[in-house]
């Protein structure tokens, strides 16, 4: 294979000037304007962070790729301190939980052994070991770790490895993952949910404690890792840690907005362990609140699609502006682009519900939501309501100006224009959907009734009861009477024939009322 032509495009110095910059030129015998991005050489580094820590050998190809993301600095000493600063805030953390004694960090298993946190109390014999993902990824760091797990047990202690993603179980039966970089809450809470499992944690505690979903021993762990590395060491590595996780969800959130074109992940998205969801909430928050770094909001503002807003603050802005654009007048051919009359007409309802259970709860929408949705041309914010409210005012309208009662309308008759006995007939039928309100306004129309059938039949009833009161039988001619008189006649013939064998309300009224003037209803 040739030898690769180094160009402006794949040069060390052009392409990557940061990293080229801590490249140790004597002892590597090499400049970074003769290395390329890609390539597979062994060279020497110094530390970014700290200058005074010894150089190390790495391969150019690893330097350049993704192990910063992955692992900080690559220097060997910051990341022994990393690593040792990641227990000591976990075993804080644990510690306002479990009986883990501070200072023990050794137990005897026919020799000496030195572990990260030991609990000996209650009958309770364990040993936690963390194991970072930089020391512990290789194949001689797990035959170790399995080893010494076994002798431990041997001797009488439980042994749960915390494993830091993306490491395997060396003992899935008791050993548990954590996030890469996680926090420290965060990895104590999967942590204390797993010792439930084993059956070696009241669930009560394990689930208090995640409620807490914030540090619980900060100062604790600043005075341990002081303790083990000096004050001035401490600020500095707690502020390249820092540094290091932060840019690494950085890099994740920039490659899952390039695939979904949005920047609000699921909190069912992690990244070796750490939830990408929840870390842009966090990063959000702080913004809103002037708590964000000036170059981390600089940072995120090369993101096309990021913004402060909270993703149902972001969801309603896209939604009223789609809503917007279909409710005023526009060019067809444009509209025919814009969300269907369905899906927009399911935004619009799923808001007013979302608003519903603000207000039910004692809140409301911000401010300014509520008052861009009063501009939207024809908005509601109950338009069932509004409909309602315009049909009974058509209605009244209707007895005013014509002078009949609602119980006179027919079921499809419409006046100028409207269908006002549908209205009528929907109105009754669906009596279970109104409010009380409604109710006392439908009741207050001249001639209301609930059950007009049932209301015009016993009204029938009622005239044939007078018609035999006055005439000495109920017998009214189809032929010779009167309008009144006919319709009596056809409304007794049609009832006898429709109750007849019935044993219902209707049908015993009219077989009382016939037996009085000698006729029967079978």
């Amino acid at each position: 294979m040739g030898t690769v032509r180094i160009t402006d495009a794949n040069r060390l110095s052009t392409v990557k000037p940061d990293l080229a910059a801590t490249l140790n030129v004597e002892r590597s015998g090499v400049t970074p304007d003769s290395l390329t991005v890609a390539s597979n050489r062994k060279v020497y580094w110094n530390c970014p962070d700290f200058p005074a820590h010894d150089p190390w050998e790495a391969v150019v190809n690893n330097r350049s790729g993704g192990f910063r993301k992955r692992y900080g600095t690559g220097c060997p000493t910051c990341r022994l301190r990393q690593t040792s600063a990641q227990e000591l805030r976990l075993k804080a953390e644990l510690s306002t939980v479990l009986a883990i004694d501070a200072y023990r960090d050794a137990v005897h298993s026919g020799r000496v052994e030195r572990v990260d946190m030991v609990i000996d109390a209650d009958g309770l014999r364990m040993v936690l070991e963390f194991d970072g993902s930089y020391f512990h990824g290789n194949e001689q760091s797990a035959r170790r770790d399995s080893e010494k797990s076994r002798r431990l047990r041997e001797s009488g202690w439980i042994v749960v490895r915390i494993r830091e993603a993306p490491l395997d179980l060396l003992d899935p039966a008791y050993d548990v993952r954590v996030g890469f970089l996680a926090e420290p809450e965060t990895a104590a809470a999967d942590v204390l949910d797993h010792l439930v499992v084993l059956g070696l944690l009241n669930p009560a505690a394990a689930e208090q404690y995640r409620a807490l979903d914030a540090p619980q021993a900060q100062e604790t762990a600043s005075r341990w890792i002081r303790e083990r590395i000096g004050e001035q060491a401490a600020r500095r590595l707690e502020y390249s840690a820092q540094n290091d996780a932060w840019g690494f969800m950085f890099e994740e959130l920039v490659a899952y907005e390039a695939d979904t074109s949005d920047c609000y992940p699921t909190d069912q998205l992690c990244v070796d362990g750490r939830n990408l969801g929840l870390w842009c909430r966090k990063q959000r928050r702080l913004q809103r609140t002037g708590r964000l770094r000036a170059d981390r909001a600089g940072r995120l503002a090369t993101i096309a699609t990021w913004s402060s807003r909270t993703a149902h603050e972001a969801g309603f802005w896209a939604g009223h502006d789609r809503y917007l654009r279909r409710a005023e007048p526009g060019d067809p051919r444009e509209r025919e682009e814009l969300p269907s009359s369905r899906d927009a007409t399911v935004w619009a309802n799923n808001l007013r519900k979302r608003r519903a259970e603000l207000i039910a709860c004692g809140g409301d929408l911000p401010g300014d939501q509520l008052e861009a949705m009063e501009k939207v041309p024809g908005w509601s914010w109950d338009p069932y309501q509004d409909a309602h409210d315009t049909k009974v005012e058509v209605m009244q309208q209707f007895c005013a100006a014509t002078g009949r009662a609602v119980s006179s309308v027919k079921q499809r008759e419409q006046w100028n224009s409207h269908p006002v006995g549908v209205w009528l007939n929907s109105w009754r039928t669906r009596r279970d959907v109104l409010s009380a309100s409604q109710e006392a306004e439908l009741e207050a129309l001249p001639g209301w009734t609930w059950d007009q059938q049932g209301d015009q039949w016993t009204a029938m009833l009622q005239h044939l009861q007078d018609f035999g009161a006055a005439r000495g039988h109920i017998q009214p001619s189809l032929t010779l009477g009167d309008e009144h008189e006919k319709a009596l006649a056809r409304w007794k013939r049609n009832h006898k024939n429709r109750l007849r064998g019935r044993g219902d309300d209707k049908a015993l009224r009219l077989r009382a009322l016939l037996a009085q003037y000698g006729e029967t209803l079978p």
